[in-house]
């Protein structure tokens, strides 16, 4: 059989994780699909890549995917990351001891638009700092090297997904504050989030179902065999095994591996784009989902191909 090769589009080399595991335990070709996995560093800068046809699915945070879409773009969510909560963390420079001391320092984040942009300004906004008194350095395609760029001194602090925060504890580089998803800093909130090109709804929704059929079952798949994920991740992350187990450890418990868009968190992705005003009106969850390809939803239809 002739696999139908895809790419799977993702905004951090750090996202996908269990994607990429489902791809080197031949999920994916259960499915029929050759899947490769691209990075293109940003929010907005993969949300433009989704407009135009350059990937046509994959994932990206909900704060850009809001933004964008409210803007225009012609690609809609359809599903849910693993990443459902808000899997990020905040850690800062050894020896930086409140938040009071970060007024006029450096925060390091994947890009200015992108979800810790926005998820910082929160967080600072809840512990009384202005974001204006402090400096967003977007790092984009130096993100993989957060940890290195603390050490070098360009930055002070880093809001970033796992393995990055306990390779900068082992390293004795950073100190863990806080999880990005604490009830002070955010709402319940849907925060990964499957997208797909309108194009691709329309004329081969058939494909979309099988992509997320194959992130559901690699999904199960991690959660159910951690040490083949801890090596796996291990070495495309370049650090060693024990730190992959602490940055599983902190992240499973949160993890969502069956798809499902938190409806209710959903809407209140979209009413805190509007707080922060990353859209101009309130507007509702529906406008930016196609719920078509729930997995309840697909599960019961025919029209879909299941």
């Amino acid at each position: 059989m002739s696999l139908q090769k895809v790419e799977y589009g993702r905004p951090t080399d750090k996202c996908a994780i269990s994607v990429q595991l489902g791809i080197q335990m031949g999920l994916f070709e259960d499915e029929g699909l050759d899947l490769s996995v691209r990075t293109v560093f940003g929010g907005p800068q993969i949300a433009t890549a989704y407009d135009s046809g350059d990937l046509e699915i994959g994932e990206m945070g909900s704060p850009p995917a809001i933004n964008a879409i409210a803007g225009g773009k012609s690609f809609r969510v359809v599903g849910s990351g693993v990443r459902r909560k808000a899997n990020m963390f905040f850690a800062v420079r050894k020896g930086i001891k409140s938040y009071e001391e970060l007024k006029g320092k450096r925060i390091g984040m994947l890009g200015l638009g992108s979800c810790p942009d926005w998820i910082m300004r929160k967080i600072l906004l809840r512990e009384g700092v202005d974001p204006e008194l402090v400096e967003f350095v977007p790092l984009l395609s130096e993100y993989p090297k957060v940890v290195d760029i603390v050490a070098e001194g360009r930055i002070d602090a880093c809001i970033a997904i796992e393995p990055n925060i306990s390779i900068g504890e082992n390293r004795g580089i950073l100190d863990y504050w806080v999880p990005a998803f604490d009830e002070p800093y955010l709402p319940k909130y849907q925060w990964i989030v499957h997208i797909a090109r309108i194009d691709l709804i329309e004329h081969n929704p058939d494909l979309i179902v099988r992509v997320l059929r194959g992130c559901r079952r690699a999904a199960h798949y991690a959660a159910d065999h951690i040490d083949e994920w801890v090596d796996i991740a291990a070495e495309l992350y370049g650090t060693n095994e024990n730190v992959m187990r602490s940055a599983i450890d902190r992240e499973l418990p949160h993890f969502h591996l069956d798809g499902q868009i938190d409806l209710e968190g959903m809407q209140k992705s979209v009413d805190l784009q509007f707080e922060l005003g990353g859209i101009p009106t309130k507007m509702n969850a529906d406008d930016f989902l196609d719920l078509r390809f729930q997995p309840q939803v697909v599960e019961s239809s025919t029209s879909l191909q299941v």
